[in-house]
């Protein structure tokens, strides 16, 4: 699929695509996206936090899966958008560290979704899913008892998956009416709940238990700009 389908959509049906991001757990602040004001595409913000706002931002309210752990309440609506956002069937989904520099229309129209129903970057200076793994740990950014019982179980299901380049998966466009990437969504959020809460950690997992190949875009992470046309 080209990516001209998928700007036409959006100028023509604006209200069946958004851009979202999700914030839980009343941690952090919301950070204001100035191009939305460029844009026909609604930006909405799921959040258990009755007080969020931002410039930009429609905040829709949510009820936690997990009511103490706000981090996998977070992971989960951001893998399953089409359970959360029904009245959409496509999204850009942003970290709320990434600031859009170019409009979403721009960026449907430069990268598409692609026939895969998916498209993300892959990560830009981390050369493999083990080097992911031992950063993590190295900074101490989640249990370790966890990450490294998914590294000891993965080699069992699948070594090579360790050895491939990850993605980044602060940047996600996605078409919800797409079965194959609702499925590989469903194994993806399995993982993040059944081990480490780091997502990126287990999407290339996901990916080879599901047969699935996403489109990706090229971008750069560094800045955590997210600039059309890269």
């Amino acid at each position: 699929m080209s990516a001209e389908p998928d700007l036409l959509t959006a100028q023509r049906h604006s209200q069946r695509i958004c851009v979202y991001t999700v914030l839980t757990g009343c941690y952090e602040r919301l950070n204001a996206q100035p191009v939305a004001a460029q844009s026909a595409i609604p930006f909405i913000c799921l959040s258990d936090d009755p007080q969020l706002m931002a410039d930009g931002w429609s905040v829709r309210q949510i009820t936690p899966v997990f009511p103490q752990d706000p981090i996998r309440n977070q992971r989960e609506l951001k893998l399953r958008p089409w359970l959360h956002l029904g009245d959409f069937d496509q999204s850009l989904y942003i970290d709320n560290s990434v600031i859009l520099t170019a409009t979403p229309e721009a960026i449907f129209e430069r990268y598409g979704i692609g026939q895969s129903g998916l498209t993300l970057p892959h990560h830009s200076f981390r050369k493999t899913v083990m080097d992911e793994f031992l950063e993590v740990s190295l900074l101490g950014m989640d249990d370790q008892t966890r990450i490294f019982e998914q590294l000891n179980h993965y080699p069992v299901t699948d070594a090579e998956g360790l050895n491939e380049q990850p993605y980044w998966a602060a940047v996600l466009l996605r078409d919800h009416r797409n079965a194959d990437m609702r499925r590989l969504m469903e194994i993806w959020w399995a993982h993040v709940a059944r081990y480490s809460r780091r997502d990126q950690l287990s999407f290339n997992m996901a990916c080879r238990i599901a047969g699935f190949t996403p489109q990706t875009m090229a971008i750069d992470i560094i800045s955590r700009g997210f600039i059309a046309g890269r």
